[in-house]
């Protein structure tokens, strides 16, 4: 998939970026990757190439499969790459953004790397409390999606992973707040293990992918 993207980013950027933009002949630009098989991991919104942290210190947290049993994954820094794409509009801005007003791009790109080819994930995450981010997150995954099926050799590869899943993570917005903390034991199960709530946004179903709000994302063996 990164190569495929170093390759095919010409094609998707020049179908979705500004009219004022140059046509993009050539790409320069590599993908930052990070690649694990822990069995318990954080991603976080990183702009550094490190989105990997400690389990429950950072924003979604991953169980992957099971111990000493576990998924080898690559994470690609999806939006950090399309951002890198800049021009000179000639008008004294020498990085401006190749994407159009409105067009949105999730964080993550995240698969499993093996010949099984079991899970591919469209990853969005946020510090914000999930009822303010979401109408905006769930454009970021279903634009991610057209992004990506613009291109016939990334859609190939896409579709031959069995479970397809977009995530959106951002703070529980299912908290209960209460005077004295009276409802503090009933708000500790959202808080530590919040149910996944499925939803559908835009073109995700249309390329037969699934959909979830939640902070946990558990890869099942």
């Amino acid at each position: 998939m990164k190569e495929l993207l170093k390759t095919e980013i010409i094609g998707i950027l020049n179908a979705i970026q500004r009219s004022t933009a140059p046509k993009l002949t050539e790409n320069l630009v590599e993908p930052d990757v990070v690649e694990t098989s822990d069995y318990k991991f954080d991603i976080v919104d990183s702009k550094d190439g490190r989105p990997l942290r400690e389990f429950k210190k950072g924003t979604a947290h991953y169980i992957n499969g099971e111990e000493g049993n576990t998924y080898n994954l690559r994470i690609i820094c999806y939006d950090d790459f399309l951002h890198r794409f800049t021009f000179d509009d000639g008008k004294g801005n020498a990085h401006v953004s190749r994407l159009k007003d409105g067009v949105k791009v999730s964080d993550f790109i995240i698969y499993e790397t093996s010949e099984n080819k079991k899970y591919f994930i469209v990853h969005e995450l946020s510090n914000e409390r999930a009822d303010r981010k979401i109408k905006i997150a769930r454009k970021q995954l279903s634009d991610t999606l057209n992004q990506l099926f613009k291109s016939d050799a990334i859609a190939r590869f896409i579709n031959n992973f069995d479970s397809k899943l977009c995530y959106l993570s951002a703070k529980d917005k299912r908290e209960i707040v209460s005077p004295d903390g009276i409802a503090d034991a009933f708000a500790k199960p959202y808080k530590i293990l919040p149910e996944p709530q499925p939803f559908n946004y835009g073109q995700i179903r249309t390329y037969h992918f699934k959909a979830f709000e939640t902070s946990y994302v558990t890869l099942e063996k």
